[in-house]
């Protein structure tokens, strides 16, 4: 270049065209390398080193410091400095160990908090999910672990290690092996305070500053200078480094600095569509959008009522996390904020907060309270059942288990009190005192929070009781509904719901008729005060009263008279509706049978046709209605006379006498009373067999409906195959309903042979959909798992009418196992086809278990559909083994949006012989679920992980609610420690349960200890004399036979079994 220079006549020292061209050949040479793919090639393989040395080192970080928050980070910081000077100026050895140590836990902590802020940003934009992820999304299991941990203290942690510990390690080698390193630039020996300047001056670029300074006579400073590539190496890396940790943290800032104020603008911008898109993305950008949300509602005047109830749903989406958050929120000075905040609370249904929201009960914005109370209720609701089965349980435990129910409590406590009843009773309590407040819309969310609490809540019931005088008729509406939900004194409600029934609001008593229902025989004194309302001018009041006496039970004499008053009426209308009512009641109605035999003569067409369908749907009760009905068969009004046909066909073997006036129907103008009467003739089955020469000719009616009903009819009356060729020839009838009510009627009768399962499958290739249907369904039932039935319903698989595909699928399931062969056909159904048929030959194939059963399963774990994933989760139960093509996605599995998936997920994983490494993690996130199936086979399956990772969970799972599951901990624990006294109670408490059941696997896991299940040696021989079921009582005698034979020293146990007898009256219910 320098001889090109000359050449041009260009200087080489200094010549500005030299540095001009020479960025142009370099911009050139980068073009190349861009368009080639070269440099777009170095720049993926650059990112993807730098993610996965970003991924070891937080994998290193969770192995080995991840038990440590923040504050005990730095406490082992510190510690390890003060090793370092303590005995570093003896032993510099010690200092450059106490200075790698500094430095990798600074520089792993910084890749931790790098991978936590990657793992945020895909939540944000969708990726993953902290809480409820939807289908596709992945849950962010490493962000919800290790969220809280991984912050900015403990990147300011890491950075004080990184710099300290690389300054510490810089002098303990200059002081070892690398003197020659290293220019100080003075004379003095290099101290601690120098080299931690030195990464700091060398990081931040200052040192042209300083040399200037120097030079000019502004500053003279020495500092530490590299010298040899061991320390320039070494410098350039902890430059590096840091220059990465810097810049990460600023564009993870800026990216979700901006799209979090994006999605929040959006949320609140008036256009639908991009406010639901915000709404729905919210929850995934995590505990960051809690604040900046809550803030933004001071900047709204008004909220319209789907956003009072969609914002609390979106900061409970963001999961448990966002509580403290929420609750300090309770407190703000915006109303919006308060509102917003005890909603969000409510839906998470945090116990611990309640005694937050108590304190809002005299806020000065009816919107707070409001929905402070509607938090109360949804916390009381959730809450109360675990505290009703905490009582029960203690109740059931008894005397020699006293040291578990402690256990249970304290395992199961809520974090800020001892006792959850009293938190419960509290905020009845408050809730109470809410039914009195000046707004109607407190008034009526205190009284719908009181029925959602439950039973927890009956000392309310007074209160609601005068509830039902307020003068606002909806809050009467609601006091009404949650009277019949929070168990008062029977007598006392009941009484005040039936003067309730009086209300002037049309709603009031409805809603006060449907809770007196609701309480079934308790309100049975409420029937005679139902009956007037059967004539209600309200229909939904009439409505609401015939429902009501059905549910409580059957009318008594005193409501009768009452009841068919309305029968009498001179108003057309009513005595129509108070037919229909009755028939609404059904068969606790038979007492009106005479009333509504005499309303058969009524003047009115409609009051006749009511009666006759309510006698309908009394049924065979109504049996004296027959007469009356087969006068009716003659009816002027073709309505009527279809009715009594129809309601003759409901009366069972009574209507025996009525098969001529049926037959003589056939005679009717009206084809509906005709296709009524052949309806009939079938319901009645073969007493009607003198029916059949008129049903063959009304197979040949001149109306499609009526030919239909009568092949339906005779394939119903006749059992024998001496009309099958009447069937046969509906078959080929021009109507495709004859054809397919004459298969079904082939297929209930049970009878086979060569021409009609020729003409079934013929009927698979019908034009008519509803024809193929009915083959579908009878061809499993009467030709079975041949070679042409199967060939023929896998071929209805590629139909192109969902409906006919779902019944293939139907019918290739009720064939089983012996159907393998249209395992590929379902296979492929199962993958491709529209929801419903998905559905269906996944449960197809479940029942069958063809060599497809793997793919089809692995397959169906991750449709979209939820509903195919319950399916094929639960298919791995019937499996005779877990197929392997599954196993990579059960882990996946148990992130599922859908619990019965999860849970199934971890029934299967309990199935193999070695778990997956990487489902140990999301199994143990599983046990704590609230949902008894999921705990219970998520903890089956960590008994196969490594004792180190699991026994923390059954550690707390000892103290499970559910017995079962306790004895799945104690299992385990007492092959772990033979001598584990909470183990030990559990066992010990389920020897004595109620549940028989329990008792069986107290004694299998006794059994299984072998010579150690000595110990409960007392206990079983006092159980042997107590229990009742002989085959416990037997399987007791040879355990203890056993374990006396052995005669090892019996190994002590920590609750005794005396005085068992005496407890066993205490188990009133099932713990």
């Amino acid at each position: 270049m320098e001889d090109l220079a000359s050449y041009l006549g260009w200087d080489p020292q200094n010549s500005s065209l030299l540095v001009l061209v020479s960025l142009a050949v370099l911009g050139a040479a980068a073009g190349v390398l861009i368009k080639l793919g070269v440099l777009r090639w170095l720049l993926r393989v650059v990112g993807i080193g730098v993610r996965a040395g970003v991924r070891a080192g937080f994998e290193l970080w969770k192995r080995l410091f991840s038990w440590a928050d923040w504050p005990r980070f730095f406490a082992v910081v510190l510690l390890l400095f003060g090793l370092g000077f303590a005995v570093g100026l003896q032993l510099a050895w010690l200092a450059v160990l106490s200075g790698a140590a500094l430095l990798f836990m600074g520089v792993t902590a910084c890749l931790a908090y790098m991978f936590i802020d990657l793992e945020r940003y895909e939540v944000g934009r969708g990726y993953k999910a902290v809480h409820n992820p939807l289908k596709g999304q992945e849950l962010a299991i490493n962000l919800v672990r290790y969220g809280p941990i991984v912050g900015v203290p403990l990147l300011a942690g890491a950075a004080v290690a990184a710099v300290g510990g690389f300054a510490m390690l810089n002098q303990g080698l200059y002081h070892t092996v690398g003197q020659d390193w290293y220019s100080l630039g003075a004379e003095k020996p290099a101290t601690y305070l120098d080299f931690l300047a030195y990464p700091l001056v060398h990081l931040f670029r200052i040192v042209d500053l300083m040399d200037v300074a120097s030079e000019k006579n502004f500053l003279k400073a020495a500092y530490v200078h590299p010298v040899e590539w061991p320390a320039k190496a070494m410098l350039s890396a902890f430059k590096a480094f840091f220059t990465l940790v810097l810049l990460q943290q600023l564009f993870a800032s800026m990216r979700r600095g901006k799209l979090l104020s994006e999605t929040i603008a959006e949320f609140w911008s008036p256009h639908e569509p991009i406010a639901e898109r915000a709404r729905l993305s919210l929850p995934q950008h995590g505990l960051g959008a809690v604040q900046p949300l809550l803030l933004s509602l001071r900047l709204i005047e008004f909220l319209t009522k789907e956003q009072r109830e969609q914002i609390p749903q979106v900061l409970a989406d963001i999961g448990p996390a966002a509580l403290p958050i929420l609750t300090a929120h309770l407190r703000d000075s915006h109303e919006n904020v308060r509102a917003i905040a005890a909603g969000a609370v409510g839906r998470l249904h945090a116990l611990d907060a309640l005694p937050a929201l108590v304190k809002m009960r005299r806020d000065r914005s009816e919107w707070v309270r409001e929905s402070m109370v509607e938090a109360l209720g949804r916390i009381g609701g959730a809450s109360g059942g675990l505290v009703r089965r905490r009582r029960l349980l203690g109740r059931a435990l008894g005397a020699p288990s006293r040291l578990l129910a402690w256990v249970v409590r304290k395992k199961t406590a809520p974090a800020h009190s001892s006792d959850a009843a009293e938190l419960i009773d509290r905020a009845v309590f408050t809730l109470r005192a809410a039914l009195t407040d000046p707004s109607i819309a407190v008034r009526t969310q205190a009284a719908r929070a009181l029925g959602l609490v439950g039973p927890a809540a009956s000392a309310s019931a007074p209160e609601l009781i005068d509830l039902l005088g307020d003068e606002n008729e909806v809050v009467r509406c609601q006091a009404a509904e949650s009277l019949g939900k929070v168990n008062g004194p029977p007598e006392k409600v009941v009484a005040a719901l039936i003067g309730l029934l009086q209300d002037v609001g049309q709603a009031v008593r409805a809603e006060a008729a449907r809770t007196l229902g609701s309480l079934k025989g308790k309100a049975a004194s409420a029937v005679p005060a139902l009956v007037p309302l059967l004539q209600d001018r309200e229909e939904s009041v009439r409505q609401a009263a015939a429902e009501a006496v059905g549910r409580i039970g059957t009318l008594n004499g005193d409501a009768t008279p009452t009841l068919v008053e309305g029968l009498g009426s001179a108003d057309n209308v009513v005595r129509a509706d108070t037919a229909q009512a009755l028939g609404s009641i059904g068969e606790t109605a038979v007492e009106a049978t005479p009333a509504l035999v005499q309303a058969l003569k009524d003047a009115n067409d409609r009051v006749r046709a009511k009666a006759a369908e309510a006698l309908g749907k009394i049924g065979e009760g109504a049996a004296e209605a027959v007469p009356g009905l087969v006068r009716a068969l003659r009816d002027k009004d073709n309505w009527v006379s279809a009715m009594a046909a129809e309601a003759l066909g409901e009366m069972g073997e009574s209507a025996d006498n009525a098969i001529p006036a049926l037959v003589r129907s056939f005679d009717h103008i009206n084809p509906q009373v005709r296709a009524n009467a052949a309806e009939a003739l079938g319901k009645m089955g073969e007493v009607a067999a003198s029916a059949v020469p008129a049903l063959e000719k009304a197979a040949r009616d001149e109306d499609a409906s009526v030919r239909a009903h009568a092949a339906r009819a005779l394939g119903a009356v006749v059992r024998m195959g001496t009309e099958n060729h009447i069937l046969l020839g509906a078959m080929e009838d021009a109507d495709p309903s004859v054809r397919a009510a004459a298969v079904e009627a082939l297929g209930k009768r049970g009878e086979t042979d060569e021409e009609i399962v020729g003409a079934l499958l013929r009927a698979l290739l019908d034009p008519a959909d509803a024809v193929k249907v009915e083959a579908t369904k009878a061809l499993p039932r009467l030709v079975g798992p041949t070679e042409p039935a199967i060939d023929g319903l896998c071929a209805l698989l590629d139909a192109d009418n969902a409906w006919v595909q779902v019944h293939a699928a139907l019918g290739l399931g009720r064939l089983g196992p012996p159907a393998a062969k249209a395992g590929q056909a379902l296979l492929r159904a199962a993958q491709t086809a529209e929801l419903s048929v998905r559905e269906q030959a996944m449960r197809a194939l479940v029942m069958i278990q063809p060599p497809e059963i793997g793919p089809a399963l692995a397959a169906g774990l991750k449709d979209a559909s939820s509903e195919i994933r319950k399916v094929a989760s639960a298919g791995l139960m019937k499996a005779a083994a877990i197929p392997p093509e599954v196993v990579p996605g059960l882990t996946d599995a148990l992130r599922d949006p859908e619990v019965q998936v999860r849970a199934n997920a971890a029934h299967a994983l309990a199935r193999l012989d070695v778990l997956p490494a990487d489902s140990v993690a999301a199994l143990i996130d599983c046990a704590s679920y609230p949902r008894d199936d999921l705990r219970m086979n998520a903890t089956l399956a960590l008994c196969k992980a490594s004792a180190g990772r699991a026994s923390e969970v059954f550690a707390q799972r000892i103290g499970d609610p559910n017995p079962r599951i306790r004895l799945i901990a104690a299992r385990f624990l007492l092959t772990q420690d033979p001598g584990n006294a909470e183990a030990t109670a559990v066992v010990t408490a389920a020897l004595v349960d109620p549940v028989q059941r329990l008792r069986k696997s107290a004694i299998d896991l006794i059994d299984s200890l072998g010579p150690q299940g000595a110990g409960w040696g007392d206990a079983l021989k006092q159980q042997s004399l107590l229990e009742e079921e002989p085959a416990l009582r037997d399987a007791l005698t040879r355990l203890i036979e056993r374990l006396d034979s052995e005669a090892i020293p019996e190994t002590p146990i920590n609750v005794k079994a005396e005085g068992l007898a005496e407890t066993l009256p205490r188990y009133d219910t099932v713990s």
